[in-house]
């Protein structure tokens, strides 16, 4: 068993399975663990109540759900750092990239709502009204 913090809730691997995001909602950290050596090599501090991860199709960048924040962050994956920060609806949860990486896609359970978010220029495009507590989104 690898040890991570309280509450783990969402995980995401970099396309090679090199590493793995972990998320601990009630730590508001992200742990990330070298899958080869099945131990945590770092942890980043996130934001209050971090929820989902969702891995852009090139490995450069994870994103992390802040539920308490109403926003998403940017990690780059090559200094383990948060470089960005978004606002979304209310207590976002988990999240979907488009193929190309372009556009990530969160849904905010409290807003009812799908918040679309450039994931290069990390800016919020448009929110889209859906269904009661939205908490997953699938890209195909």
């Amino acid at each position: 068993m690898i040890k991570v913090g309280e509450r783990p809730r969402g995980i995401g691997f970099l396309p090679d399975s090199s590493r793995a995001y972990v998320a601990a909602e009630n730590s508001d950290r992200v742990y990330v663990i070298d899958c080869a050596r099945a131990e945590v090599i770092a942890v980043i501090a996130a934001g209050k109540r971090s929820n989902g991860i969702a891995v852009r199709p090139d490995g450069k960048v994870v994103f992390v759900s802040n539920g308490g924040d109403a926003s998403v962050s940017a990690i780059d994956v090559a200094s383990g750092k948060i470089t960005a920060t978004v606002s979304v609806g209310q207590r976002p949860w988990n999240m979907a990239f488009t193929p190309d990486g372009k556009k990530l896609y969160v849904a905010n359970g409290r807003s009812n709502s799908v918040s679309v978010i450039d994931a290069q220029a990390m800016a919020g495009l448009r929110d889209i009204p859906v269904g009661e507590a939205p908490w997953g989104v699938v890209v195909r």
